[in-house]
Formats: C-alpha cells, structure tokens, sequence
C-alpha cells in the first residue's frame, strides 16, 4: 500500500493555492489538504490539518519566513517543512535549513522533481535542487578518499554555517590552513564548493536524527560521496 503524504500551503496567491491543488488532485500518494495566505496563519494550519508537509512561499520576506519556520518547527518538531521560491541565494537556502526547512525549490520547479522533493522531504531527508540534481547525474570519476580526522572537524564546522575566520578561531590553526582543508576535502570527495558541503552536512545530520533522536550533531564519516 502506497502511504498517502498530505500537504498543506501557505502562499500569498490563490492561484497557486488552486495549481498546487490540481496538480496533486487525484493522486494515489499526495493529498493537498488545506491552505492559507497569510504567514502568521502557517502555525494554525499545520496544528489543525496536521498534514505531512507545509510548503511556505518566500516572498512573504526572508526574515519573517525564517521567524515562521522556527516557530512552526519548534511547536510541530515533526512536520516537514518546504520553502519555495523565485529565486534564493546560498546563504538564504542554508539559513532556512538551519531554521527547520527540510526543502528548498524553485517554483520553476517541474513536476517530477516535485514529487521527488515532496517525497524526500516526508521520508525526512534534505532536498534541494542542487542535491537533486547531484542525484539524477552521478559523477563521471566518483571519489571517496578518506578524510583525515582534522578534515572532518573542518567539515562539520562548515556544515554549522561557520566562516573560514570562525573555523580557524575554533580549532586553533590559521585562515590559510583552514583553506587547505577545504581544498583537500572537496578534492577528495568531488563536492564542488562549501554551500555544498554544508548541505552535505545537514542531510547527514537529518539522516542520523531520524535513525536516533538522541543527536544533535552530524557526524562526519572518514569518507563522504558528493552524492547521498
């Protein structure tokens, strides 16, 4: 038996209120809910309709969406939260996964991907275009060297959203050595830059929280995949 995922949306247009809903209208694995369009209205939706998923629109202003997904993470730890949006920067995108989002898409997003991230997001993972895309086109050359002890420190900093200065501060070496690390790692891994590495960082953190609520921390292995 397929396991139904119910969503709900909080978007300022009705229209995509109504597009989201025919979309998923008759699907045997996602039911669209409930709606609302005002931002302050998300937490009551969720707490009434308690669906799988709660898209919330960006454009409400990226500082009122990150309050919102703090607070609705912190009252309903448990549902799965996606931002979509026009456009989002790297910093945007990881700053919202830091608030709670599980989710980050384009609302040029097809509808394949989604389902794919509707899907992801409820079975408690990450998703992002990025990673989806990483997903869809395995790496010509994969890598998987090890990474030394030093490397995973620097690696699990970086997925805490901390600067290179930061990093260097907290681990007592200097800013140019903590470059080197991260030069090494992306070499050994085939991860292209540190928003992706954070991103790995996150998922892994979302991977090891469902398999036991007890952590708080990711913790990185000797060896990472640029893909999951």
């Amino acid at each position: 038996m397929i396991r139904m995922i119910s969503i709900c949306l909080c978007d300022p247009q009705p229209i995509i209120h109504e597009g989201l809903r025919s979309l998923l209208e008759g699907s045997e694995e996602f039911e669209f809910r409930a709606s609302c369009e005002a931002l302050e209205d998300a937490a009551a939706l969720a707490t009434a309709h308690q669906p799988s998923v709660l898209v919330i629109d960006r454009s409400f202003g990226m500082h009122p969406l990150l309050e919102s997904l703090a607070l609705v993470h912190s009252q309903l730890p448990d549902l799965k939260l996606i931002v979509w949006a026009a456009n989002m920067s790297d910093v945007e995108c990881f700053r919202a996964l830091q608030a709670g989002a599980r989710g980050i898409m384009k609302k040029s997003i097809s509808s394949k991907a989604l389902c794919h991230c509707l899907r992801t997001v409820s079975n408690g993972e990450i998703w992002t275009e990025n990673l989806y895309l990483l997903d869809e086109t395995p790496l010509e050359r994969p890598r998987n060297r090890p990474l030394t002890p030093r490397e995973q420190e620097v690696a699990a900093l970086v997925s805490k959203g901390m600067k290179n200065r930061e990093i260097a501060e907290a681990l007592g070496i200097a800013t140019g050595t903590v470059k080197i690390h991260l030069m090494h790692i992306f070499e050994k891994t085939g991860i292209r830059d540190r928003f992706e590495l954070a991103l790995q960082g996150l998922r892994l953190k979302a991977g090891q929280a469902t398999r036991s609520e007890g952590k708080s921390e990711p913790v990185w292995p000797n060896t990472i995949r640029r893909t999951a």
